[in-house]
C-alpha cells in the first residue's frame, strides 16, 4: 500500500513539472565523466526520461544505467519517508546535503538539501559495477548529489 502511494506521488510530481524548463540532462549538472568508473560498461550517453524532465539516465550499450532524479520541493518529505523504513530499509549517510539515506537494496542514495531531492540509483546487478566500485558506491553517489547541490546554489535564481 505505501509503495503504491509513493509511486503515485512521484509520477504526479514528475508529470506536473515536465514543462518547468530544461531537463536534468540538458542542464548538465552531471556529465558522463562524473559517473565514469561506477559501471563496468562505459557510459555512452545521457538520455532524458520521457515525461520526466526532472530525471536523466546515464546509459551504457546494454541494461545497466545510472539514473539521476531531482525533485524541487520534495526533498524533506521524501528523505523522511525513506528514513522511516516504510519503503525499504535504509542507512543514514552523513555529509550529503542536509540529510541523506543509503538504500543498499537498490544501490541508491536519497538526499535532501534545502528541500530539493537528489536521488541517484545505479541500475544493474552487482556484476555490472566496475571492479572495486561497490565498496565506495555510497560515498561516490553522495559526492555526486553534493556536486549537484553546489551547482544549483551557483545558478542565478
Amino acid at each position: 500500500m505505501m509503495r503504491t502511494g509513493w509511486l503515485t506521488l512521484m509520477l504526479t510530481c514528475a508529470c506536473a513539472s515536465a514543462a518547468r524548463g530544461q531537463s536534468v540532462c540538458a542542464r548538465k549538472l552531471l556529465t558522463p565523466n562524473d559517473v565514469a568508473g561506477i559501471l563496468s560498461d562505459p557510459i555512452v550517453g545521457m538520455k532524458d526520461i520521457p515525461g520526466d524532465a526532472q530525471s536523466c539516465n546515464f546509459v551504457t550499450t546494454s541494461f545497466p544505467a545510472i539514473t539521476v532524479m531531482l525533485r524541487p520541493g520534495l526533498g524533506r518529505a521524501t528523505v523522511s519517508q525513506w528514513a522511516s523504513g516504510q519503503i525499504m530499509p535504509t542507512t543514514p549517510v552523513a555529509g550529503v546535503g542536509d540529510r541523506a539515506v543509503w538504500v543498499s537494496a537498490s544501490n541508491e542514495i536519497v538526499a535532501d538539501k534545502s528541500n530539493v531531492l537528489c536521488d541517484i540509483r545505479v541500475r544493474g546487478a552487482e556484476r555490472d559495477l566496475a571492479q572495486g566500485a561497490a565498496e565506495g558506491l555510497q560515498k561516490r553517489l553522495g559526492d555526486l548529489c553534493n556536486k549537484i547541490y553546489k551547482a544549483l546554489a551557483a545558478q542565478p535564481k
